[in-house]
C-alpha cells in the first residue's frame, strides 16, 4: 500500500472512530509504528489531525483557549503558551512542552510565541526565553516537563535546586522534539 493510500485509510477510520492509537493503525496497516508516524506527520502539520498520548484524533474545529492545540488537554491557565500566526489566528497550548513540539512543525508560519515566565508569571516572548527541560516534576502536565524563564540566570539558578538543563529557544525546540522521537507523551 502506498503512503497516500495509508493516509486515506487513517482519515477514513478517524472520521468513523474520532480517535485511534498508533499501535492500532500500525496493526491495521501492517506497517511499523515509525511508518505510521511518518505517514501522519503531514496530516498533523496541516492541522487535519492532532496527536494525543500514543495516538491521534480528528481535529473537527478550530482550537480554543480552553484546550491545547497539540495534545487537546484542558489548558493550564498558569503555564499555557500561545502561538500567533501571520493570518491572525492563535493557537493555545497547555504548557511550553506542547508549544515547542507544535513550533517544530509550524516554524515557518509562526509570527510570535508567547509564554509565561515560570517564576514571575509575566508574559514573555517565547523566542527570547530560556527553557529548563528535565527539572523535578512541578507542573504535572506533559513530559518532558518544560519550564520557561525570561532570564538565563534565573533558569540556571532554578536548575541548581531542581535539576534539568537550560536551553535557548531553538535548542529547546530541537531537544524536546528529539526526546519525543515522534510521539507526544502527555500525561493526564
Amino acid at each position: 500500500m502506498m503512503p497516500y493510500q495509508r493516509k486515506e485509510s487513517v482519515m477514513h477510520w478517524l472520521e468513523k472512530e474520532k480517535t485511534l492509537s498508533i499501535a492500532t493503525i500500525s496493526h491495521r496497516l501492517g506497517v511499523s509504528e515509525m511508518t505510521v508516524y511518518r505517514d501522519i506527520k503531514p496530516l498533523v502539520e496541516k492541522g487535519d489531525i492532532a496527536r494525543t498520548t500514543g495516538g491521534i484524533v480528528l481535529r473537527e474545529s478550530e482550537p480554543t483557549p480552553d484546550y491545547c492545540a497539540y495534545c487537546l488537554k484542558v489548558n493550564n491557565r498558569i503555564h499555557q503558551a500561545q502561538m500567533l500566526y501571520g493570518d491572525q489566528h492563535i493557537e493555545y497550548f497547555c504548557c511550553p512542552h506542547c508549544a515547542l513540539l507544535r513550533y517544530h512543525y509550524q516554524a515557518e508560519q509562526v509570527d510570535q510565541l508567547i509564554c509565561q515566565d515560570f517564576l514571575k508569571g509575566t508574559t514573555i516572548s517565547g523566542k527570547n526565553a530560556f527553557y529548563l527541560l528535565g527539572a523535578d516534576e512541578l507542573l504535572g502536565c506533559c513530559s518532558p516537563q518544560v519550564l520557561v524563564f525570561e532570564k538565563k540566570e534565573q533558569a540556571e539558578k532554578f536548575s541548581m535546586g531542581f535539576g534539568g538543563c537550560v536551553h535557548s529557544f531553538h535548542s529547546a525546540v530541537r531537544e524536546v522534539h528529539r526526546q519525543m522521537s515522534g510521539s507526544c507523551d502527555c500525561t493526564e
